[in-house]
């Protein structure tokens, strides 16, 4: 019997190299790619597809024939590719069904070469040809984190997040970089200088805004602004306390978010100084194209300064209308909790469109003048004076209907009154209102205060009235700013009954 599947093994070998492959040698690769249908970009693009489909799925050794046969594929995929996207980005307005097409191309064709250059990178390491292919280490790492991170960028085309395990191989080729110390080794990828730490880098920023929310042109747009930023703040391994803002972990399934007040160094964090970056994006011409949907730049500045949009929580579609008090002035009047207060908020019915535990989105007929960051309040029915308060996070528009999205900032804001002392110097002595932003116990913050700008001073005493209880605050740091009102951090210092304090 083992000698009947030793012949049958020799017979295998035997067709194998007399049918031989299209990607045995560079030669035999050439004369595949010549032979290409050439009827249209789409064709072209579908059969090189189903060529490196066949690359990977025949499973064989890395070489440095195999690889130098790779790099061919890619020289002549990488300028079809281009102009597939193009046409992707063009046929968003229309065309959905080709638009969808594309996108599929787009995507496998990404999908491929990531996985083709991710084992040709293991074996080059591992492989039995590990000792020619290891001096090109930093061409086919540089090319796996690219490519890996294409395929991230093609899932936000699709509303989705990439998954966790993307997450991870990034991270996992960028630590290996770093170790035999060709992160930054500059190799050329499409006729342009770049290296293993760029491309890291770059996948990290679209990680950190998530454009979910955005259009296919938007997307591009914001890949096309982070790849020409030539200062690109590149990863680093000691914190400095004045310089870095943005922290991502290596040995975590997730990508980079802002640093907060504990500071920590460790072997596996890396650190991001984003400011200059954010500053740049500010600075932009609100007139350029880069610019010319809603301040797109500003809104990428906010989102990288906020830390991004977490939105790894699952979104549930909902349906139905509820009331949005959108201002500072109508949300404290529907929070007055009084049916006979003249003072009625103004309120506009808005279609809910989905819901998060993080916030909710909204689907609009007409073009809200709504800035990011403004604060509204909404209720399913206002007579009951239920109201959770949201901050707008993103908007846009999708088959003539405007999008909104919003972060919920507390299910329960309450009203209240609050003033300083007369001892306090610098600070408007009268009574005003405020919002109390209480935090529920499964939500992953702490409570916050909003108050007009004149009535904050950080570190001073505040005193809170909530009914017939007084509460002495000490105020923390800003947190946002919402149209001359400030989110801020607290600390409860002490409580006294109202007769009492009086």
């Amino acid at each position: 019997m083992n000698d009947l599947f030793e012949m049958l093994n020799v017979i295998a070998r035997r067709r194998k190299a007399e049918v031989g492959s299209q990607f045995s040698s560079l030669k035999a690769t050439e004369k595949w790619l010549k032979s290409l249908p050439a009827d249209s970009d789409y064709d072209t693009h579908h059969a090189l597809i189903e060529g490196l489909e066949r690359f990977n799925a025949e499973n064989e050794a890395a070489t440095l024939k195999r690889m130098k046969a790779l790099m061919k594929i890619e020289e002549v995929g990488l300028p079809l590719q281009l102009r597939i996207v193009e046409q992707y980005v063009r046929n968003q307005a229309a065309f959905r069904l080709a638009r969808q097409a594309l996108w599929r191309e787009s995507a496998v064709f990404w999908s491929m070469l990531a996985e083709a250059w991710l084992t040709m990178l293991k074996q080059a390491y591992r492989g039995p040809a590990s000792a020619e292919l290891k001096p090109f280490a930093a061409e086919i790492a540089t090319r796996a984190l690219r490519y890996a991170g294409l395929v991230m960028r093609w899932d936000f085309h699709q509303a989705r997040n990439p998954a966790p395990s993307s997450w991870r191989r990034l991270h996992k080729i960028y630590r290996l970089t770093e170790r035999d110390g060709f992160a930054t080794q500059e190799v050329l990828l499409n006729a342009r200088p770049t290296h293993c730490a760029r491309e890291y880098t770059l996948a990290v920023l679209m990680g950190l805004v998530q454009p979910l929310g955005y259009r296919a042109q938007e997307i591009e747009s914001i890949a096309q602004i982070f790849d020409g930023y030539e200062p690109l703040p590149l990863p680093a391994t000691v914190p400095q306390r004045d310089e870095h803002t943005h922290m991502v972990d290596l040995s975590l399934s997730e990508g980079a978010n802002v640093l907060d007040s504990s500071w920590v160094q460790g072997r596996r964090l890396r650190y991001f100084a984003l400011h200059p970056l954010v500053d740049y994006l500010k600075s932009l011409d609100p007139s350029s194209a880069a610019e010319a949907d809603n301040g797109l730049t500003r809104q990428l500045a906010s989102l990288i300064e906020r830390g991004g949009i977490r939105r790894n929580r699952p979104r549930t579609h909902r349906f139905g209308r509820v009331w949005v008090a959108a201002g500072m002035d109508n949300i404290l009047a529907a929070l007055a909790h009084s049916s006979a207060d003249k003072g009625r908020p103004s309120l506009e019915p808005w279609m809910l469109r989905d819901e998060s535990t993080e916030g909710m989105g909204f689907a609009l007929p007409d073009e809200p003048s709504l800035p990011h960051g403004r604060l509204v309040a909404v209720s399913w029915d206002p007579t009951e004076n239920v109201w959770q308060l949201m901050a707008i996070r993103w908007n846009r528009e999708e088959n003539g209907q405007f999008l909104v999205g919003t972060q919920r900032l507390s299910r329960h804001p309450k009203r209240v009154e609050v003033y300083f002392e007369a001892d306090v110097p610098g600070v408007a002595q009268e009574k005003t209102w405020a919002v109390f932003l209480p935090m529920t116990h499964t939500e992953q913050s702490v409570s916050n205060l909003l108050v007009p700008h004149t009535h904050y001073q950080l570190g001073a005493p505040l005193m809170l009235c909530d009914g017939d209880v007084v509460y002495r605050l000490r105020l923390g740091e800003v947190q946002e700013s919402h149209e001359g009102w400030l989110r801020v951090s607290m600390d409860v210092i002490g409580r006294e009954q109202f007769a009492v304090a009086a």
